[in-house]
């Protein structure tokens, strides 16, 4: 079999999202992939932009850098995800790897949808292939949007939304599609993605399970609770396994992290990938650096006893090294963020489709299905049944923020729950310091807050995208 380069574009100009790029052309001395086994050489890696996610854990309000932590560790931090945590819409940086990765890894899929027929290999295995890199490019599609659009409401169907990508040629015209046409975008891709007939045999390849959770995700973030339910409960019926968190071995490193059976393990191998064993598939967000620092709301959010504060916050390190007493706690659950859909997740959505419908009894039994496993047996108690459609979801949502912190699960639900209304609105709000463009001047405290529905739900996309494609992507408006 001819070796392939992976870097085929991918390390080296592969989408930057803009013209620039489109005018360059291939190497003609990088090797070709031939064979429908070299595309599962590249999907089947553990490390790069097909499982790398966007960045969502400063996004939402989970992230607090306080002032002592900052005075030690503020030179290894990259500044704008400060200034994402309090919600800046005029952003220092100028590129954003997040939104560059997601590119590269759908001018990828487009390749492999456009290119594979022509490739040797087993009909069937091209045929779950399509499906598969049809999943991840909704996947990246759904995130970018997430992040840097507003929420999908017909309201907002001629708002704008992300650059749709389906080809592979170059010296085309990069423009944003409008928020309607997006989710169009991501809908097709996704029911592609869900004719893949392959079982769960890991956690790094898409797979019928980890397909029906994407779809599940989707849907829930659209309203759609018919469908949300109909792939959740797909979901959970081909994969279900939870992890109970009393029962894992733990370990603690030198700084604090606790792990789940990854001890001595390399960090993102497959073996790394498998120790949460709850995970349709994973995707982890590579942007986030060790110092994900919880604020003071996240922290309160949890009751004392429950094992996933006990477990996954630690002070160990800044206490132990640094001397700091207050402020000091790091989230540490395996060490990176994985962000993939999950089988808590699964019964989480479960329980809001339930209360949607006003079985609160069923919608319990799910919440509960997740929250049995969060605390010993000794300390655990039962939620009271809601009595209202009202306060079931938001039970749900404050779980979710609790099982899920620093993913996009959170800006998923603010923006979503906000636009329609039936909770009390959600303000996002943050006593810090004044944060300029270089620095924080923490002798200036200030008061952070976004707005239900903010245009700032849209956040900033890269200046770098805007300037080389000279101006035809267009910035949010705030």
């Amino acid at each position: 079999m001819k070796k392939l380069i992976y870097i085929l574009f991918i390390a080296t100009l592969l989408f930057t999202s803009c013209d620039e790029y489109l005018d360059e052309k291939p190497d003609r001395n990088k090797q070709e992939i031939e064979y429908v086994s070299d595309i599962n050489l590249l999907l089947d890696q553990t490390y790069g932009g097909f499982i790398s996610d966007i960045n969502f854990s400063n996004t939402g309000g989970d992230q607090t850098y306080y002032q002592g932590v900052y005075n030690f560790v503020g030179r290894w931090l990259y500044f704008p995800d400060i200034q994402e945590s309090v919600w800046k819409d005029d952003m220092s940086s100028v590129n954003n790897s997040s939104w560059t990765n997601a590119y590269e890894a759908i001018w990828f899929t487009n390749f492999v949808i456009n290119s594979i027929g022509s490739l040797e290999g087993d009909a069937d295995e091209k045929a779950n292939l399509i499906a598969e890199v049809h999943l991840i490019k909704a996947y990246k599609q759904f995130n970018l949007a997430l992040k840097h659009c507003l929420y999908p409401s017909s309201a907002n169907a001629e708002e704008m939304g992300i650059p749709l990508k389906n080809e592979t040629e170059f010296g085309l015209t990069t423009v944003r599609a409008s928020l309607g046409e997006t989710f169009e975008q991501i809908e097709a891709d996704l029911i592609e993605g869900l004719k893949i007939d392959k079982p769960r045999t890991d956690s790094w390849r898409e797979s019928d399970a980890s397909a029906a959770a994407l779809a599940a995700r989707i849907y829930l973030y659209m309203h759609d609770f018919d469908k949300a339910k109909q792939y959740a409960e797909k979901a959970v019926s081909l994969h279900s396994t939870m992890i109970n968190v009393e029962n894992i071995e733990l370990s603690r490193t030198y700084d604090g992290t606790y792990t789940a059976s990854t001890s001595g393990i390399l960090a993102y191998s497959k073996e790394f990938y498998s120790s949460w064993e709850s995970q349709y598939k994973i995707y982890y967000d590579g942007e986030t650096g060790y110092y994900m620092t919880p604020s003071a709301n996240l922290l309160a959010a949890y009751e004392p006893t429950d094992l996933r504060l006990q477990y996954f916050y630690s002070d160990a390190l800044f206490s132990t090294y640094y001397g700091l007493t207050e402020n000091n706690m790091l989230y540490t659950r395996n060490g990176t963020l994985m962000t993939g859909t999950d089988v808590a997740e699964m019964y989480l959505i479960l329980a809001e489709c339930a209360a949607r419908n006003n079985d609160f009894t069923t919608c319990m039994q799910n919440v509960e299905l997740v929250r049995v496993n969060r605390f010993a047996a000794a300390d655990y108690t039962s939620l009271p049944v809601p009595s209202s459609e009202k306060d079931a979801v938001e039970l749900i949502a404050n779980e979710r923020w609790r099982e899920f912190p620093f993913t996009s699960l959170r800006w998923y639900d603010v923006k979503r729950l906000n636009a329609e209304g039936l909770v009390d609105p959600i303000i996002l709000s943050k006593d810090y310091f004044e944060v300029g463009e270089t620095a924080i001047d923490f002798g200036t405290p200030k008061v952070y807050t976004l707005e239900p529905n903010s245009r700032k739900y849209a956040r900033p996309i890269p200046k770098e995208v805007i300037s080389l494609t000279r101006g035809s992507v267009v910035q949010n408006t705030y």
